[in-house]
């Protein structure tokens, strides 16, 4: 019986263990909910010859997908070697603060760069806690600087062609720009141009090339290329040269503008055409009253004597 009676109370005790409480599965959850992670995880980062590109995360809470916002300082380095060449220091950047809980972060180079070196970008991250700065983490890229850029837009018509060019890269651009001049599958003339020496911190810039003659009327394709050894930008645009007017019709064309611009009543007012002719009686009948009043004081004058 003893035997029975302690079976069963391990059994009730086994049970009580395996199944808390719905009150106590409560608590729990209510604990588990008010604890979240207060790290900023680096998502992504990158660089190139033109900058360095860093995706910060503020960790999400466990329950739901609300963020803990930090503010955070950035020093960026760019190394050629062991020599620090430019260095940059970023401070109180908000991360975590809106719904997607991610901050990306760009900071461009300001010196310029040597094509097909090596180089090494750094960023040291701090963050703030309890009004504390704080030491987070260190991430380093290596890359190799490369020349960059790229063609923004084309402009042609029946004299030449412009190209406008935008760096991409710290690299100093040293390239050509070549147009392609063709109508339907056929080529017509080929054309090239130094490129504009610029970087990722100049403004854009625009060559220009003349054609050999004057486009006939028609629809042209103009091809451009931005090419070192290798091509490193395209860019194609369509044009259509319009067949010009005769200069006999374009001179009726602005007689007739003219005369249909002039209303009546300027055509009435001193200095129109159709006004001419009462101008010149107004001045002679003013001319001859002048006359007859210079006559009757000569007679007066005359006469007193």
């Amino acid at each position: 019986m003893n035997k029975i009676t302690n079976g069963l109370l391990l059994l009730f005790i086994i049970t009580m263990i395996s199944f808390p409480s719905d009150a106590e599965g409560d608590i729990n959850s209510s604990v588990l909910n008010e604890k979240f992670f207060k790290e900023i995880y680096l998502d992504g980062v990158s660089a190139d010859s033109d900058g360095f590109k860093l995706l910060l995360r503020a960790n999400e809470r466990q329950s739901g997908v609300h963020y803990q916002p930090y503010v955070v300082d950035i020093n960026f380095i760019l190394k050629d070697g062991e020599n620090v060449i430019y260095s940059e220091k970023l401070e109180q950047i908000s991360v975590g603060g809106d719904i997607s809980g991610s901050t990306e972060i760009y900071q461009p180079w300001s010196v310029t760069l040597e094509n097909n070196k090596e180089y090494t970008a750094i960023a040291e991250i701090y963050f703030y806690k309890d009004s504390k700065r704080k030491f987070l983490s260190k991430t380093s890229v290596v890359f190799t600087a490369t020349m960059d850029a790229a063609i923004t837009d084309i402009y042609g018509d029946s004299i030449g062609a412009s190209a406008t060019v935008k760096g991409k890269s710290m690299v100093p651009l040293e390239a050509k720009v070549i147009f392609v001049l063709k109508q339907g599958i056929n080529v017509l003339e080929v054309k090239e141009i130094k490129a504009p020496f610029i970087m990722s911190n100049d403004r854009e810039k625009t060559v220009d090339i003349l054609w050999s003659k004057h486009l006939a009327p028609g629809d042209y394709i103009i091809s451009s290329e931005l090419r070192e050894k290798e091509v490193i930008a395209m860019y194609d645009k369509a044009i259509t040269v319009k067949k010009p007017e005769s200069p006999s019709a374009t001179s009726d064309q602005m007689l007739e503008s003219e005369s249909s611009s002039i209303t009546p009543h300027q055509m009435r007012e001193p200095g129109n055409l159709s006004s001419k002719p009462n101008q010149l009686q107004e001045i002679s009948g003013f001319m001859a009253f002048i006359a007859l009043i210079a006559a009757l004081i000569v007679i007066r004058l005359h006469r007193e004597r």
